[in-house]
């Protein structure tokens, strides 16, 4: 499964990063709305369900992706420090 960052012409690179991580108690609806149009929406959900404990991934909330990984019985995939530096370098 490739990282987000590596999806060809994502919507949300388009937008504002903060966009993708409301404040508490703040709206995600302008966030879910770009992702409902993007054609990357299911493998970026899938991600983010996988490792991402904050924001909004493929239209799913923190809360969202927590409902899921409780019924999938999934525990996040953290990538090592090293491993996302060395990543992120490329």
């Amino acid at each position: 499964m490739q990282p987000p960052r590596e999806f060809e012409n994502p919507l949300c690179a388009q937008v504002d990063g903060e966009l993708w991580f409301p404040e508490k108690g703040g709206s995600s609806v302008a966030a879910k709305k770009i992702c409902s149009q993007c054609s990357h929406i299911t493998e970026c959900a899938e991600w983010g369900i996988k490792h991402e404990a904050f924001g909004i991934w493929g239209g799913l909330s923190v809360r969202d992706r927590d409902r899921i990984r409780k019924k999938r019985n999934i525990t996040i995939e953290h990538l090592d420090w090293e491993d996302w530096l060395l990543n992120a370098k490329t």
